[in-house]
């Protein structure tokens, strides 16, 4: 197979691997044609109209305490006096978009479909507002599309102010709620007015949807102990309370309207949220009007925990009824007081001690919610068992449809005996069972596709091994010697055609009876090819074995490398999840010149790289960047990268003094704009010059390095110090200094491994004085292969030390847990209005910037020790791949954002590494080569 070839198809391969997770770990999961229940065929509306408040960013804890009256005076009456309330316990990725579906259609949203897009509903499904006659609502336009969209009909009607309104310069974003108020009072002015909206809003299932973002737009500019944030829970008491009295007065106080008010998700004390902090996953929940019980009415709930009545002790609220709901439960809740069908994919269970009327009314209502979960574990149940083969099919082993319709009748004796409690107890157990079963049949498929996944991880770490070994000559010659000249018929290639044909048809056979998605031929029929091509490379393998048993000094040598790859790799996967993992990593690596160069004494270049080490060993250990923003730092940073930059131009006296202090300049304006940027942010506006600067610097640190020299000194200095000039704009504390510090270690790097490959090559111990290194240190290109030499044990280490390096640049200064605490402050300079997309690639660029640094230093490395690249290709992949296969059992489709996007980007990181590594080595030769000015060139 030629290189090429073996690039291309490495990633197809690759591709389809990483797309196999989706399928896995990431289907959605609603289940489709199930039949929806309506409530209103059995039992009476309480409630002809609903108004849902969603304070979005409010957390529990800064809502109830003993401020509560003095801050939200109304609410807290309401609590006392008129309704009932709680905590609402949010299900984790706690972010708006999934915290409102939960809400509204009664199910945890998939992390498939969250990835698909951010303001509209890339997966059609049910909801509150779909099931009622008519839904207004007012609020963002990152949330209200999503349910307009694939509602049936056009009943939902959105009103959104403009997207630029939210911005997170350090103005007061309580405006925003005032502005869903003001709309809230006017729409209902015009409709006294206007007879033919008059008629419609006196309908029965009318539901208003309130969307107050202003909580969290302060919580992540101001944090959430702030006086904005505070004031912010103030102006929407206030802005309940006028909007309750609006409507007794338009509906003439007719006491047919019920109230929820509640959260999306919470926030951190930082102003973040995502993960599953307590502060990030308990939002209050506050029902009243139609349909809901009174303080006077309600029993004390006994399922508390011992943490949550001492909770409530602290908020100085127990001498009030709390009842806690799951946050799906709120959907149910709304359904049964308007008396519309459940949403069809809810999970929530209808929250009992919420409701008024009589045990019959709530047993009932209990009996419809059983039924309409149950009715999902159904379909899902006659879907698995049609797409299975019978003799292979293992159905859920507590529930089946004949239990769930046993259930049903059981549930509706005990209502006719009127045995209520009996009744309700056994409708919980329906649902949990069938929860249950719908979270087995929806895994059902798993493991056939990790049998698939793994075979061609396996396969494709031993193609590329082979790959290795055919590029060394001798291999290939002994291999071209064992092959007999005709290969016997039906013991040769012949029967090798043979059986994996038969298993090809056999997979293909019993994917085409269970009727299986296309995407599941592929992952089935991968391995096939794979292991065919293995078999094919037989005598290249018994060429390999003999001559392993042979050479006992490389069978040694091989031995070596290989244990101390698997304790290399280990490092590398822990580091992962522990990022002080990475220190003793880089510990290890000083020792590099004592182990690798042969020299007995330590020159100042041995020295210098074993300082470099420890400085940068100590960053995996300090606290992820984003909690606690440090100027002071960042201009050390500045200043510690102007000074780098002046001694490496100065060093083999190549640039004059006054051209190396031209080279500080960018990093010095880029510290500038920052500091300017701070302070104006602090004032609540950013300046435009600011950000047409911070762009302008951005854009240069991509086209100023082709406009320099050819000549490696000037070029890698041009390429370090625009890239940190643009680092710099992006750094919050101590990343600057890393960021710093990383350029000089990948220097030394360079040189160092000059130093170890002339030792090598000329046999001889020799002093090699940093200062009078040169710098041109060969004549070799990129296309000039001529030149290159045959792969050995030593490229092994060159190549682990890329990966290593690459993690170190990746993990050095945060993890992607570390987003969780991510302040907007970074983007500042270069932005202010919320914008999700140019945010998350200013992050995005901010990480990925180190990686391309280690990628242009490694192509001087490369070229000086005059590795051949496929080589380096070839180890690189192993490693990843074994990686990998680690990360796929290791992936979580539940838990927080941080820990479903924690997971994935681990196997994301993984198994991009060979593409995007061959992608970063075309940009690194991009910049290290091309040049406005051909002069000398780089090699």
């Amino acid at each position: 197979m030629k290189f090429g070839y073996f690039v291309a198809c490495s990633v197809l391969v690759h591709v389809v691997l990483f797309a196999s997770i989706f399928d896995i770990y990431f289907t959605s999961p609603l289940v489709r044609g199930t039949s929806s229940f309506h409530v209103d065929q059995h039992i009476n509306a309480s409630a002809r109209r609903l108004v849902l408040f969603v304070a979005d960013g409010l957390r529990a804890e800064t809502f109830y305490n003993k401020s509560m009256h003095d801050r939200s005076p109304f609410l807290s009456d309401i609590m006392k006096y008129y309704g009932t309330w709680g905590v609402s316990h949010t299900h984790i990725p706690t972010e708006s978009r999934p915290g409102h579906v939960a809400l509204i259609a009664g199910f945890y949203e998939d992390v498939s479909a969250i990835m698909r897009g951010w303001k509209e509903n890339p997966v059609e499904f049910d909801s509150v507002f779909n099931q009622s006659r008519e839904t207004w609502s007012w609020g963002s336009p990152d949330i209200l599309p999503m349910f307009a969209k694939g509602s049936s009909g056009d009943h939902v009607h959105i009103h959104c102010y403009h997207g630029d309104t939210e911005t997170f310069a350090g103005d007061d974003s309580s405006k925003l709620d005032t502005w869903v108020f003001d709309r809230f009072q006017e729409f209902f002015k015009n409709a006294s007015n206007h007879p033919t909206l008059h008629d419609r809003l006196h309908q029965d299932k009318i539901v208003f949807f309130l969307h107050l973002l202003g909580i969290d737009s302060n919580g992540h500019s101001h944090k959430p102990n702030s006086k904005e944030y505070l004031d912010n829970i103030k102006i929407v008491d206030e802005g309940i309370s006028n909007v309750t009295k609006l409507l007794d007065e338009f509906y003439k106080y007719d006491g047919k309207t019920s109230y929820i008010f509640t959260a999306d998700h919470g926030m951190t004390d930082w102003g973040s949220h995502g993960a599953g902090l307590p502060s990030e996953t308990l939002t209050p929940l506050v029902a009243w009007g139609a349909g809901i019980s009174s303080p006077s009415a309600l029993e004390r709930k006994s399922e508390l925990l011992n943490e949550d009545i001492d909770m409530t002790k602290s908020w100085g609220l127990n001498y009030l009824d709390r009842h806690d709901v799951e946050q799906a439960d709120v959907s149910a809740l709304m359904s049964a007081v308007l008396g519309i069908s459940f949403p069809v994919n809810s999970v929530g269970s209808l929250p009992l001690p919420y409701l008024s009327g009589s045990a019959e009314h709530k047993t009932q209502l209990a009996r419809m919610n059983a039924k309409q979960i149950a009715e999902q574990f159904a379909v899902k149940l006659r879907y698995i068992e049609e797409h299975s083969i019978k003799t292979f099919f293992r159905p859920f082993p507590k529930l089946s449809v004949s239990d769930v319709a046993q259930a049903d009748i059981e549930i509706s004796s005990l209502i006719g005996k009127e045995e209520y409690t009996h009744a309700i107890k056994k409708s919980k157990e329906l649902i949990d069972s069938s929860l249950e079963g719908l979270r087995y049949y929806h895994t059902y498929d798993r493991t056939l596709l990790y049998f698939s996944v793994m075979s061609s991880f396996v396969g494709w770490i031993c193609i590329t091994v082979l790959l290795g070994i055919k590029q060394i000559s001798v291999m290939e010659s002994q291999a071209m010697k064992l092959k007999p000249i005709h290969l016997p018929t039906m013991i040769g290639y012949d029967r090798i055609n043979v059986i994996f044909a038969a298993i090809f048809a056999f997979a293909t056979i019993m994917l085409l009876v269970t009727i299986s998605p296309w995407t599941y031929y592929v992952y089935c029929l991968l391995p096939v090819p794979i292991w065919y091509w293995i078999a094919s490379e037989r005598f290249l393998i018994r060429a390999t074995f003999n001559a392993l048993v042979r050479n006992r000094e490389l069978t040694k040598g091989i031995f070596v490398y290989g244990i101390c790859g698997i304790i290399g790799i280990w490092i590398l996967i822990a580091s992962f999840f522990h990022r002080n993992f990475l220190s003793p990593g880089l510990l290890a690596l000083s020792t590099l010149p004592k182990l690798c160069s042969g020299r007995s004494d330590f020159s100042i270049l041995d020295k210098l790289w074993v300082l470099a080490c420890f400085c940068i060993a100590i960053f995996p250990n300090l606290p992820t960047i984003g909690r606690s923003p440090n100027m002071n730092l960042v201009m050390c940073g500045g200043i510690a990268a102007s000074i780098l930059c002046i001694l490496i131009s100065m060093q083999g006296k190549v640039i004059t003094l006054s051209k190396s202090l031209l080279y500080a300049l960018p990093i010095l304006t880029s510290i500038i704009v920052l500091l300017t940027s701070d302070q104006s942010t602090s004032d609540g506006t950013v300046s435009h010059y600011i950000h047409v600067l911070s762009w302008v610097i951005l854009l240069l640190s991509w086209v100023a390095p082709t406009f320099s020299s050819t000549n490696m000194q000037e070029r890698l200095l041009s390429l370090y110090v625009w890239q940190m000039s643009a680092y710099m704009l992006l750094s919050l504390s101590y990343d600057a200094l890393f960021c710093v510090i990383l350029c000089g270690l990948l220097h030394i790097w360079i040189h160092l491994e000059h130093s170890i490959t002339s030792t090598e090559e000329k046999n001889q111990v020799r002093q090699i004085k940093f200062e009078d290194l040169d710098f041109r240190l060969s004549h070799i290109t990129l296309g000039d292969e001529s030149v290159l030499r045959q792969p050995k044990l030593s490229d092994v280490r060159r190549s682990f030390m890329l990966v290593f390096f690459l993690v170190v640049a990746f993990f050095g200064v945060g993890n992607i847990a570390s987003i969780n605490s991510f302040d907007v402050q970074v983007v500042l300079p270069f932005i202010t209005i919320f914008d999700p997309f140019v945010m998350g690639g200013l992050l995005a660029y901010k990480v990925l910037m180190p990686y391309l640094l280690v990628a242009c230093s490694f192509c001087g490395i490369a070229l000086s020790t005059r590795m051949p690249l496929r080589t380096l290709c070839c180890i690189v992949m192993v490693i990843s791949d074994v990686m990998a296969m680690h990360f796929v059992f290791m992936i979580k489709d539940h838990g927080s954002w941080l820990d479903i996007g924690t997971s994935i980007s681990h196997f994301v990181i993984v198994m991009s590494m060979i593409t995007s590594l061959l992608l970063f080595f075309v940009v690194a030769n991009f910049l290290t080569t091309f040049s406005f000015f051909k002069v000398n060139k780089l090699y």
